[in-house]
């Protein structure tokens, strides 16, 4: 459709100049009349387009064929150019008498390759030209297409092998809770414990195929996990800071109970005093803030923070994965606790 509309233009631009020659030459010729022969001509390299593209896709002019590749459309072009000229010939003998005769054929013919053929040739070259700048741009769009998919699948595996990381370091702890409650005779809390985390682990392997999911679902699966943890710690002081508003935007799926589990474990566990977690969410700009507060000293969390736990670091790098490196994590001293502040790009990063 584009090609063809490119020779309608040539059309109207030659038939102008026609009828401006005419006119200064102090001639009558009709402009559309001119240009109803103009669109004829120009037709022809038209149909012949289709055909040239092809001859460009199948003899590539590159770096292995060159020399040969630029003769063989030196040649195509020689042959085709006299073809046009030859029906260019044909419709001017036919328009200028109304019969078709060979000497008036040869005449214009003569008059046409002698006048025109360098310059039809070097249009038969731009039209190469753009039959390879098209196929090359085709085939710079697949390696980029290639190159997106193979990277895709990497951040897939690599997000997964963080994952798979995560949910037995969870398992592990949980486990070693259990057993802990169990040789302290408390097997009544054990039990409960199990049994919450038996509809966890089904929320999660429900929800593990997902990147991505609402905020609401990942403060419904905290609210599972701190069920498990009340078993152990009946004075545990949970509050969470629900925004409605942000609610439906999406997070890392399990993104906050690393940072939930820290609190518990290097922070409430670590200070007689210390029982109280909170947890808040607020939209800033085009940045979606979570955060994770618990009582306790901060002494025992920078050192946790600094050897890279399984938890942290897992957080840190899905993070970096998941919005590349447009999202941040930090550890911050206050009011006798520790925040544990994440900030994300609002609803933008990678879901398979």
């Amino acid at each position: 459709m584009v090609i063809h509309l490119i020779w309608v233009i040539a059309a109207v631009f030659t038939s102008t100049q026609l009828y401006l020659k005419s006119m200064d030459a102090g001639g009558n010729e009709s402009w559309w009349q001119l240009f109803f022969i103009q669109l004829l001509v120009w037709s022809v390299w038209g149909f012949l387009s289709p055909l040239i593209f092809w001859l460009g896709k199948r003899f590539r002019i590159d770096r292995q064929t060159y020399y040969s590749g630029a003769l063989l459309h030196i040649a195509f072009a020689v042959i085709l150019v006299l073809f046009y000229l030859a029906v260019y010939s044909v419709i001017w003998n036919l328009l200028g008498i109304g019969v078709f005769r060979w000497e008036v054929f040869l005449q214009y013919f003569k008059i046409f390759f002698l006048n025109l053929f360098h310059w039809h040739f070097f249009i038969y070259m731009a039209i190469i030209g753009m039959a390879h700048a098209m196929e090359y741009q085709k085939e710079s769009k697949e390696r980029q297409d290639a190159a997106v998919s193979l990277e895709k699948q990497l951040l897939i595996s690599e997000l997964n092998t963080l994952k798979s990381q995560l949910s037995p370091h969870f398992l592990f702890n949980t486990l070693n809770n259990v057993i802990s409650t169990v040789e302290h005779g408390k097997t009544r809390v054990a039990s409960g414990m199990l049994s919450r985390l038996g509809t966890f682990l089904r929320c999660i392997l429900e929800e593990s195929r997902h990147q991505l999911i609402p905020l609401e679902k990942e403060i419904d699966y905290i609210d599972q996990y701190l069920e498990i943890e009340r078993f152990r710690n009946l004075e545990l002081e949970v509050v969470i800071h629900k925004k409605e508003e942000v609610m439906q935007h999406s997070v890392p799926n399990f993104i906050l109970q690393p940072l939930v589990e820290n609190a518990i474990k290097h922070g409430i566990s670590k200070s007689e005093n210390a029982s109280r977690i909170e947890i808040g969410m607020e939209a800033e700009d085009d940045h979606l803030k979570l955060w994770v507060y618990n009582e306790g000293e901060l002494s025992d969390h920078k050192n946790k923070f600094r050897k890279e736990g399984i938890g942290l670091y897992t957080t840190r790098s899905r993070l970096a994965f998941v919005y590349n490196h447009q999202a941040s994590f930090e550890l911050i001293p206050v009011n006798n606790g520790v925040v544990a502040e994440i900030t994300i790009p609002l609803d933008q990063g990678y879901t398979p």
